[in-house]
């Protein structure tokens, strides 16, 4: 037991496995691993009826890995730990749950309403059991709580961390983007808003009476997947897809013969021509010269690509479009090193780097991840359709002419690992699929795409 005149360290949970509360714990293993199946009930039961966790969570989701996560945690927690290896792993244990709650966001307040649930069930059940003396039931309940507290404090600890790194990111995102890619990037949504306005207004000329649903037009997929990472005027971005709602509902009241036909085309035309200025407004106060692109390759850092992740996963729950995920690895590039020089090598990461970046969407992101590997992300987009992009981007890569000193040319092939977010919660699941997926492209002969 812990006494009031012990030093802080004590209440720190490494601190908490002294050889007397091991031996509690050993005394009531069995007991802990019964009401570990019950308070792991009681808290999914819960969190699943509570709207405000519908965006974290679906039944599927906990019966198939949450349930089971958590109850490997608790009863780690809730273990013995008679060396300075065990205390370590549990420490890290705890951490490497609050980076997933970070990559996840999920509201502290859900976390620690978690644990009160859980603890509560251990109280109840510590009560009511009568094989357990008087003697013993205090002692208990002071361990259980001791040891779920300290698990809480190290958990929130690591998730500040993780959600205040994330933040940085996202801010250091918008403020390293410089006006002049940005100044482009809007020019192509631009073009493809306009270009949109005057095939709508061709029909409408012609007497097509096709739907129009600009949902998945380029321009409106840009507006929803990346003006929010790069515009921090809440107010133009509000405003903008406000904007973009009354289109499509001016859209419908055509397509339904409902209202004046000339008012409600002047009403869309005013529409888009706002979107088309603001847009352009957002690129003329982007003047910052810096930017966010890795010198070598010109594609977004590893770094920035956690806070983008993470507002793809929660639009993807949201919405119920998936997003997929390509990684992308350079074949034998160890060997050109070797043979041709590091130099070469760079020369052939600058290549490919260009050539990816100029063959996605406007849509997608693309991330040098490390070394001669490259990850995709390409928003709302199918495991299908994710297949068809990295068969065009292996041709691309196959038809680079990649140019060296003495006028030696080389050529590279690159192989490809897919993965679709399949609703799980933190993106570092996704990106583990695809990596396996890109690891059986490499084993099955290379110049080659798995998924």
């Amino acid at each position: 037991m812990l006494q009031k005149t012990q030093p802080l360290k004590t209440y720190f949970i490494s601190q908490i496995y002294t050889p007397e509360n091991n031996q509690v714990l050993e005394d009531h293993q069995l007991f802990i691993e019964k009401v570990i199946e019950t308070s792991v009930q009681a808290f999914y039961q819960v969190l699943l009826n509570d709207p405000s966790t519908q965006h974290f969570f679906t039944n599927e989701l906990v019966e198939n890995h949450l349930q089971k996560e958590l109850k490997i945690w608790l009863l780690q927690t809730l273990s013995p730990k008679k060396s300075k290896e065990d205390s370590v792993d549990l420490v890290n244990k705890q951490r490497q749950i609050g980076d997933v709650h970070a990559r996840i966001d999920v509201p502290m307040q859900l976390v620690n309403s978690a644990m009160t649930i859980i603890k509560h069930t251990f109280f109840d059940a510590i009560q009511e059991d009568k094989d357990i003396c008087v003697e013993q039931k205090v002692p208990l309940v002071i361990l259980i709580s001791q040891l779920m507290d300290a698990s809480l404090n190290l958990i929130n600890e690591s998730f500040l961390e993780g959600h205040v790194e994330n933040q940085r990111s996202a801010q250091e995102f918008r403020n390293r983007t410089s006006a002049h890619e940005l100044a482009i990037e809007i020019e192509r949504v631009k073009g493809s808003l306009f270009g949109w306005m005057t095939q709508f207004m061709a029909d409408q000329l012609s007497g097509d009476g096709r739907l129009w649903d600009i949902e998945h037009q380029e321009f409106s997929l840009w507006i929803r997947h990346k003006l929010g990472l790069i515009c921090t005027d809440q107010k133009s971005i509000s405003t903008i897809q406000m904007n973009l709602g009354e289109l499509q509902v001016e859209l419908s009241a055509i397509q339904d013969k409902n209202g004046n036909r000339q008012d409600l085309i002047k009403k869309i035309n005013a529409l888009a021509s706002e979107i088309g200025w603001m847009l352009s407004h957002i690129a003329d106060k982007h003047l910052d010269k810096a930017t966010k692109e890795d010198i070598l390759t010109s594609l977004i850092e590893r770094r920035f690509m956690s806070p983008i992740l993470q507002n793809e996963s929660q639009l993807a729950k949201k919405t119920g479009n998936p997003f997929s995920i390509l990684m992308i690895d350079i074949d034998n590039f160890k060997q050109i090193n070797d043979i041709h020089g590091h130099q070469a090598g760079d020369r052939v990461l600058q290549y490919v780097g260009q050539g990816l970046k100029l063959s996605l969407r406007v849509t997608d992101y693309a991330f040098r991840y490390g070394g001669e590997e490259f990850l995709i992300l390409m928003p709302e987009t199918s495991l299908g359709n994710a297949t068809l992009a990295a068969d065009k981007l292996l041709n691309k890569i196959r038809a680079i002419d990649i140019q060296l000193e003495n006028n030696r040319q080389i050529k590279v092939t690159a192989s490809i690992g897919i993965a679709e977010f399949d609703g799980h919660p933190d993106f570092e699941h996704t990106i583990k699929i695809a990596d396996e997926k890109l690891y059986e492209a490499k084993h099955n002969g290379k110049n080659r795409y798995e998924f």
